[in-house]
């Protein structure tokens, strides 16, 4: 597999879910932090594109799913211009990559995330982030119906528990797509000549 038609996707590693203390702080995510940031380095150092995916929802949850409308009036998260909204300490985005905002799980619903990876030629997606059962989860499958090459990082990415985790790493595997550690995964790239 050639490196140049690789992209990575980090999802949702926002105050609000990736940070103690944070209005919807996921267990674990956190301490993917460092995992995720040498994957990032790894991108950065290839020139290779990277996609920050972020969610933002109105103050008044008018633009929230169904099933969180309840819970966002009374613990409101990741509200634009407000520090939840924030990514996470260490993987800020620099000058070239993308910022791409969604409302529901997939990164790919109602998202141009679809169109710029086409516009770049890139078919093979590693994904990160925060939570595997709903985001991630969601955008690997989603992308995978759309004809690309999804590749999950086990150690880069968190759920609530660790059973949850590894369930969903199974049911993921069987589906075809490919679960690595960051170290198996950084193996397989080379730097261009």
């Amino acid at each position: 597999m050639n490196e140049h038609n690789r992209a990575l996707l980090i999802i949702d590693m926002q105050y609000d879910f990736a940070v103690p203390g944070g209005a919807c702080e996921v267990a674990g995510a956190h301490a993917t932090i460092p995992v995720i940031r040498k994957v990032l380095t790894s991108f950065r150092d290839l020139g290779r594109p990277v996609f920050h995916i972020v969610r933002e929802y109105r103050s008044d949850g008018s633009d929230v799913e169904i099933s969180r409308q309840e819970a966002l009036k009374t613990r409101p998260m990741v509200v634009p211009g407000t520090p939840g909204a924030r990514i996470a300490p260490g993987l800020e985005p620099i000058e070239g990559e993308y910022r791409i905002v969604k409302q529901r799980f997939s990164a790919f619903m109602f998202t141009e995330l679809d169109l710029i990876l086409r516009r770049k030629g890139i078919s093979h997606l590693a994904v990160t982030g925060t939570q595997l059962p709903f985001c991630l989860r969601a955008t690997l499958f989603d992308g995978l119906s759309l004809g690309y090459h999804m590749t999950l990082l086990t150690d880069a990415s968190s759920s609530r528990t660790q059973e949850i985790h590894l369930a969903n790493i199974r049911d993921i595997r069987d589906a075809g797509m490919a679960c690595v550690t960051v170290e198996e995964y950084l193996s397989g790239i080379t730097p261009p000549a």
